[in-house]
């Protein structure tokens, strides 16, 4: 089984919270965002799945300080684009309702992990609660990797892993994403040191919606604010470089994951 790992995190909070001598003065803005935001993005996935006939669930799998990390089970690279678009609008929606005249926005990075040999699913009794109530957790190489990616994420945009942007350009709604592919960096811990691709996703027709500010002090936000989408060409070439490294050079295949439960 595979999962997708969808991370929404609050660029700005640290020093947004310092300006205030008590917490109550900050809290209600990130009360507000841990209530609505899962309730807005719930809205959102039904409706790119209206005409699916069936609803997934996206639920929150766990909050970490400004974050909040949902996991959902998509059956088909056209469900799994849905499900993005649905992240990023909602991303947008909320931008617009409740931090306009705020200094923070939001951040997301997308991760998939597949279950049964990489990676395992562990249930922590001692959190697990009565009536059927199992308080799961998620552990192994896909979840630290994907952890190591949200370092890409910035604001207005979802940072994807090579295996969420492998499966995307293969959807049959492909169409209505467009990927840009910003450069490769090195991700700590992951991928024995071989700089990882940095491909950030806008909804089709869409532009970069940074602050000019944010241009400024981000070399790689100011490269995206400029250029156009990346030729599906250019992203294959990076996965695909990706991939032959890690067979080449350290015996490791990665192979395209597979959704809908066979992976």
């Amino acid at each position: 089984m595979v999962r997708l790992f969808l991370s929404v995190d609050m660029a700005g909070s640290t020093q947004f919270k310092g300006r205030f001598a008590d917490g109550s003065s900050w809290l209600d803005t990130f009360r507000t965002f841990f209530t609505n935001f899962p309730l807005m993005l719930a809205g959102q996935v039904g409706f790119a799945f209206l005409e699916e006939g069936e609803t997934p669930v996206v639920e929150v799998w766990k909050v970490m300080g400004d974050e909040v990390i949902f996991v959902a089970t998509p059956e088909s690279p056209e469900a799994l684009v849905n499900m993005l678009l649905a992240l990023i609008r909602t991303m947008n929606a909320y931008e617009e309702r409740y931090l306009e005249d705020l200094p923070l926005r939001l951040k997301g990075t997308a991760w998939l992990a597949e279950f049964g040999t990489r990676n395992i699913e562990l249930e922590i009794p001692e959190l697990s609660g009565g009536e059927g109530v199992r308080a799961i957790d998620f552990i192994g190489p896909d979840l630290d990797l994907g952890f190591r990616v949200t370092k890409f994420s910035r604001p207005a945009c979802l940072a994807l892993s090579f295996d969420v942007a492998d499966l995307v350009i293969a959807a049959g709604n492909a169409g209505d994403v467009s990927l840009h592919l910003i450069g490769s960096e090195e991700l700590k811990g992951v991928m024995f040191g071989r700089p990882y691709p940095i491909i950030w996703m806008l909804e089709a027709g869409t532009d970069f919606n940074f602050m000019p500010w944010e241009v400024e002090q981000c070399p790689h936000m100011a490269r995206a604010a400029t250029m156009p989408p990346s030729p599906v060409s250019d992203v294959e070439r990076a996965i695909g470089n990706m991939r032959l490294y890690l067979r080449k050079m350290h015996g490791v295949e990665r192979p395209r994951m597979v959704l809908g439960g066979a992976g």
